[in-house]
């Protein structure tokens, strides 16, 4: 090989190893490596990184009207409420068990003023059982004397097929049997659902009956059973 050619080896081998350095560079920077909200809260982060955080939604700190949508998360283990909280702007779907207090996990970039613009987004809210003795049967809700207005009603029921949304205004159905027949009420719930619950589940609902057809829930929880 002559002088010449060795040259231009060695040029394109330069140039090679140049652009995979300012690949693996950029992919280092990107990367979405899991911070916690104490730890973006510090600053140690620039506008335009890449962030995976998590933590509990603040009650009452996102509209699901709103569009992209708007909450804030806080550290799951601060249970008083007293630690740093973090603005998440999310332009996806969310997911049915999101609600307030639930664990959401999101990913997406820094922007001004330490808020995370997300794109995706995963929840997490641990399954919650309840004995459905004592509950009424939603067939049996406003039978005899009115339960409308009473709070801390316990019914019971099944959630009917596709009916589960995250729009707390209508959450999901409750229904008299599992494959959506019968009696039913819209459930009004803001709060964490647990992920276990999906079609066909049956549940046992708290809160108050606002009318025959819309059940205001504080509460709801998977039932174990009579």
């Amino acid at each position: 090989m002559n002088k010449r050619a060795r040259m231009r080896l060695l040029g394109v081998t330069a140039i090679i190893l140049i652009v995979i350095g300012a690949i693996l560079f950029s992919t280092r920077r990107t990367a979405a490596a899991y911070e916690t909200i104490t730890q973006v809260s510090k600053g140690g982060l620039k506008v335009g990184d890449r962030v995976n955080v998590g933590g509990s939604v603040v009650p009452g700190s996102w509209n699901k009207q709103s569009n992209p949508m708007r909450f804030t998360i806080r550290e799951e283990s601060d249970s008083a409420g007293t630690g740093p909280t973090l603005k998440v702007v999310y332009s996806g779907t969310a997911p049915n068990t999101f609600g307030d207090g639930v664990v959401a996990i999101v990913t997406g970039s820094l922007a001004k003023g330490g808020v995370v613009e997300a794109n995706q987004m995963i929840t997490k809210c641990p399954s919650k059982y309840e004995s459905a003795s004592g509950a009424i049967p939603v067939a049996e809700l406003g039978a005899g004397k009115s339960m409308v207005g009473n709070s801390g009603v316990q019914t019971t029921g099944y959630v009917k097929p596709d009916s589960l949304s995250s729009n707390p205004a209508q959450r999901f159905t409750l229904s008299e049997k599992a494959d959506g027949t019968g009696k039913s009420v819209v459930v009004k719930f803001s709060g964490a659902l647990p992920d276990t619950v999906k079609d066909g589940a049956e549940v046992v609902v708290t809160g108050t009956l606002q009318s025959g057809t819309v059940f205001d829930a504080t509460a709801v929880a998977l039932s174990q059973g009579k």
